[in-house]
């Protein structure tokens, strides 16, 4: 059956175990995080765990010891668990599916069979061995979609794990390290070891330790590249430019963020005609989960151009798309610069 996270909480913390489990989504830390709850609670991590559980690589599965391993009686335990990791279900061949659904309709107690898949996002929308992989799963056991969480239920994490780690972080400043260092939960937590360990147990983790001690992802640098844009700040711009370069940022990644950060823009700009308040876009556009803060910001910054000049300035972004596209990786920083200083002029003409 399908369950949220919370359910999955409420069914760890009881008795009885499902033979079968699929934990899939959006966010790769919550997947491992719960695989591994859910692993310890089937064979606890005492010395027979060698004996009672076995861990497969999906990437270079091997259906016979799989079978093998399901079939298993547990030593000196209650159960035995299986654990696969990073199975693609979407592309097994029709001999390979055929027999993976015969060991899911076969597998009972004493064995807890968990999926986890966090080096991808399975497509459940669109492939059909997905959507036959997860109903049979449903059919006998538990899966769990984990979703990006939202902007302030991470900021509210990362207050509690500073707090259990010893430190201080109030809500504002938990905020700027989502900002700065993106919504990767495994990488927000490696940042938010780093902060604790540079404050000291006791220690406040204020904005200015973040500001100079946290990593600043490429979706922050790109950000401030924009707003030095729209502010006609070009020396900033092009210092953005130049410090991107030397940290070893490719052009053409460069310019698809730059892109995605217009394109707030744009929506922001609409939302804002139509009276729709930026913060609803998350509602259509799922790609905003956990990353909020850019429609507010977007809400901010898109006064300074007008419609007709947002439109131009997607269109010169999709022209250096297609250029960089086509032409040697020698020109992409050419025409990355060269791009710059035409959103330069269109914010320089706005009004």
């Amino acid at each position: 059956m399908p369950m949220t996270e919370q359910d999955l909480k409420q069914h760890l913390s009881g008795g009885a175990l499902s033979p079968l489990y699929f934990f899939y989504g959006e966010e790769p830390y919550l997947i491992a995080h719960y695989a591994t709850r859910l692993v310890d609670k089937a064979v606890p991590p005492d010395d027979m765990a060698a004996f009672n559980l076995h861990v497969f690589d999906g990437t270079s599965l091997s259906l016979d010891e799989l079978e093998a391993a399901v079939e298993a009686l547990p030593l000196m335990g209650d159960n035995t668990c299986v654990w696969v990791k990073d199975y693609d279900a979407g592309a097994a061949n029709a001999a390979v599916t055929e027999r993976m659904t015969a060991i899911l309709k076969t597998v009972a107690e004493p064995c807890v069979l968990v999926f986890s898949v966090t080096a991808f996002e399975p497509d459940m929308k669109k492939n059909a061995k997905w959507k036959a992989f997860l109903k049979e799963v449903d059919k006998r056991g538990v899966s769990v979609a984990f979703v990006r969480r939202t902007t302030s239920e991470t900021a509210a994490l990362l207050v509690r794990g500073a707090k259990k780690r010893g430190c201080a972080l109030d809500t504002p400043t938990a905020n700027l390290m989502i900002e700065q260092c993106g919504n990767e939960l495994f990488l927000l937590l490696n940042e938010l070891d780093k902060l604790c360990a540079v404050v000291g147990n006791g220690g406040t983790i204020t904005p200015d330790t973040v500001k100079t001690a946290a990593v600043k992802q490429l979706d922050a640098s790109v950000y401030e590249l924009s707003k030095a844009l729209l502010q006609k700040r070009y020396d900033a711009a092009y210092d953005c430019i130049m410090r991107l370069f030397a940290c070893g940022e490719e052009p053409i990644r460069i310019l698809a963020v730059l892109s995605e950060s217009y394109a707030d823009l744009y929506r922001a700009k609409i939302a804002a005609i139509g009276g729709v308040q930026a913060s609803a876009l998350s509602q259509d556009f799922v790609s905003y989960r956990g990353r909020e803060f850019r429609l507010r910001n977007a809400a901010r910054d898109c006064r300074s151009l007008s419609v007709p000049a947002l439109r131009e300035c997607l269109q010169i972004l999709g022209v250096a798309d297609t250029r960089m596209k086509s032409n040697a990786s020698s020109l992409h920083r050419l025409i990355l610069e060269e791009t710059v200083a035409r959103l330069i002029l269109v914010a320089k003409e706005s009004r």
